[in-house]
């Protein structure tokens, strides 16, 4: 039946109604969830994001690239470091350009200790970059670190310096330039982290355990404190004050600081050195023994506290266990001189003459115008019936100190003896030897207690003087190092 076209109009005017009408459906965004799983997360709620994220991740066949982002984190932070990784390489595959992706998986292979491939991938990542990053600066800074070439990592750790001035970064600085053996730039790095960040009790600690390398003992009493003051529970901190302290002699005080620090840092080798010393110079040895033996537990091949054992176990006459503590610290570093002085010391006391003198003629080629060591091996000589050995180490003696070196009191002392027996001084040099003794006295130099030997020589020599090195061994490192 003909209409004139006008029922076919309406049909299809119907027919496009229906169309519009009807609904189209459009795929669910894969990023829906996100938020949630952001959300779960910060919040600590580690359950039940990783049950999120496992379900988003099957439910989007494997595309969602933030689930296996977020999924990475939380197995990286549980220690679970390989899963981590994988994770991270496939956000990598889903999205090569995103620079995240290549700096998750450079740190992932970081603390797998895989530092060549860690650095490629940080170099990929800054190459990509679109602006400079601070944190690829300092891992690229810490991989090259890790590998030995000092060099790059420095300019990268003042690349990170100047980009972003963090603490971390400031961190990375100042071991480069410790291990460089510049502490004076050291020192004003430190000083540009106090400044840029004042409350940082790492950086005010790091501060003041450089000046105490430096020797400006006031600098670091005052950065100490100060770190102390926002943190009195700092191990560091009270390390290095105790030390300040101790140096003063002032034990007791000392001893405080030490007993407040090993509650915190009960597994520092410092803190035990330094509390075994402190017994040591009140001349409690059974407690000082103790104490190193303690630290001596904790780091067994730690040659200061050998030397410190080796001392304290010559002072309370006991030589064979010193000689044995003294030799494992020669065999771990033989280029120290004060070592082998008190070798010498022990084997004299063992009755072993002659191989003292050659423990104190390797002392003397290690430190040629160290004059502690110079007084005992001159001692020793005179023991052993070298004398003519000892008269050049006395012409030697007066040579340093013609040269401007100050000795100890008791050194001029046991010069002055020396002298007496060996080959009888002028009136003019005896004359100088009082007036350095005299002068010495009005200083207010420090004495140190003898190291009791049997007397063996008939002609009336007293005895030795303690070799140098105490001081040395009880001074406060870095507890990252295990260092005493």
């Amino acid at each position: 039946m003909l209409a004139n076209g006008r029922h076919d109009l309406h049909l299809s005017a119907s027919r496009s109604k229906l169309k519009k009408d009807m609904p189209v459906f459009e795929p669910l965004p894969v990023e829906r969830l996100n938020w949630l799983i952001h959300l779960q997360h910060i919040r600590g709620e580690i359950n039940s994001c990783k049950e999120l994220i496992k379900a988003e991740i099957e439910k989007n066949s494997g595309k969602n690239e933030y689930a296996f982002f977020k999924q990475g984190t939380i197995l990286r932070q549980e220690g679970k470091v390989q899963d981590a990784l994988d994770s991270f390489q496939i956000c990598l595959k889903l999205n090569p350009d995103n620079v995240d992706n290549i700096k998750e998986v450079a740190k992932c292979l970081f603390e797998m200790r895989r530092f060549r491939l860690s650095l490629e991938a940080y170099l990929e990542a800054e190459r990509i970059a679109r602006s400079r990053d601070w944190q690829i600066y300092f891992y690229i800074g810490q991989c090259y670190l890790r590998l030995g070439e000092t060099a790059k990592a420095k300019d990268y750790a003042e690349k990170a310096v100047q980009l972003g001035k963090q603490e971390v970064s400031y961190a990375l600085l100042i071991k480069i330039l410790i291990l460089e053996g510049d502490f004076k730039t050291a020192v004003a790095t430190s000083n540009a982290a106090v400044e840029s960040c004042p409350d940082s009790v790492k950086m005010l600690t790091k501060s003041g355990l450089l000046y105490l390398k430096t020797g400006h003992m006031q600098n670091a009493f005052e950065q100490l404190s100060s770190a102390l003051a926002l943190d009195p529970t700092c191990s560091k901190a009270l390390l290095g004050i105790g030390y300040i302290t101790q140096r003063h002699e002032e034990f007791d005080v000392a001893l405080t600081k030490y007993k407040i620090a090993v509650v915190y840092a009960p597994d520092s080798v410092a803190l035990w050195n330094n509390i075994g010393i402190c017994f040591y110079s009140k001349q409690k040895y059974v407690a000082a023994i103790s104490c190193l033996k303690r630290a001596l537990w904790i780091s067994p091949l730690n040659w200061k506290v050998l030397f410190n054992l080796g001392l304290v176990h010559l002072a309370t006459q006991q030589p064979t266990s010193a000689f044995n503590f003294v030799c494992a610290a020669v065999n771990l570093r033989p280029d120290i001189a004060d070592s082998f002085a008190v070798l010498g010391c022990a084997l004299l006391e063992l009755k072993d003459a002659e191989n003292a003198v050659l423990a104190f003629r390797q002392a003397l080629t290690l430190a040629p115008s160290n004059l502690l060591i110079m007084a005992n091996a001159a001692a020793c000589y005179q023991i052993s019936g070298l004398g003519k050995e000892a008269c050049e180490l006395l012409q030697q003696y007066q040579n340093v100190l013609e040269k401007g070196a100050v000795a100890p009191q008791e050194i001029l002392e046991l010069w002055t003896n020396l002298s007496s027996l060996l080959e009888p001084a002028s009136s003019e040099e005896a004359a100088t030897l009082q007036e350095r003794r005299e002068r010495n006295k009005d200083e207010g130099g420090m004495t140190k207690k003898d190291i009791p030997i049997e007397d063996q020589n008939p002609g009336g020599f007293s005895g030795f003087v303690e070799p140098p090195g105490k001081e040395e061994s009880t001074t406060p490192h870095e507890l990252d190092d295990d260092e005493v």
